[in-house]
């Protein structure tokens, strides 16, 4: 499995319109193949801080998923609301 977390700054102001943009790349990706979860998180001390937190199957997995409309018809609107672009790292799974 792999885990992706994708982190960012939202500033207050974007917030609606970014999780209305945002509700649907979730759904979305949460019916594709290979993926175990897709969620959007805000972090508890800052509330400007989110990260969607993912697990996919594998790595094709993943391309399909990058290759999807809804994530590349939605991804440009949401990264335009962020203050700066996404922090992605992947991780493996070992144990």
């Amino acid at each position: 499995m792999i885990h992706i977390i994708a982190e960012g700054i939202l500033p207050s102001k974007n917030k609606k319109t970014f999780l209305e943009y945002a509700k649907p790349l979730v759904e979305a990706s949460q019916k594709e193949a290979g993926n175990i979860f897709y969620h959007f998180h805000q972090d508890f001390d800052n509330e400007e801080k989110i990260a969607f937190i993912e697990c996919w199957a594998d790595q094709d997995a993943i391309d399909s998923h990058n290759a999807s409309p809804h994530f590349t018809s939605i991804c440009p609107q949401l990264n335009a609301l962020l203050a700066e672009p996404l922090k992605i790292t992947l991780y493996k799974t070992l144990l």
